[in-house]
């Protein structure tokens, strides 16, 4: 049973949790138990900055109105 709290808009960004019919989010990085559910954008921001070692952005600053990483703000290594 998911005991998750149940929001409409995402708490980190303030945008809409849902970003299409089914979407679930994710479970932000920040919490330890990861049961906050944030949009999709969020948790890839979360992800990568995880993957590049950045600090995430903490509860005391949500929402958040910074500008969310991507993938595509990963280095790529050389082939």
């Amino acid at each position: 049973m998911d005991h998750r709290p149940r929001y409409v808009d995402c708490p980190r960004c303030d945008g809409p949790l849902a970003q299409f019919e089914g979407d679930i989010g994710g479970g932000s990085r920040v919490v330890t138990e990861r049961d906050v559910t944030i949009c999709g954008p969020c948790a890839l921001d979360e992800a990568v900055r995880d993957t590049l070692a950045l600090a995430p952005v903490p509860l005391d600053e949500w929402p958040t109105t910074a500008t969310r990483l991507t993938w595509d703000d990963v280095p790529k290594a050389p082939c």
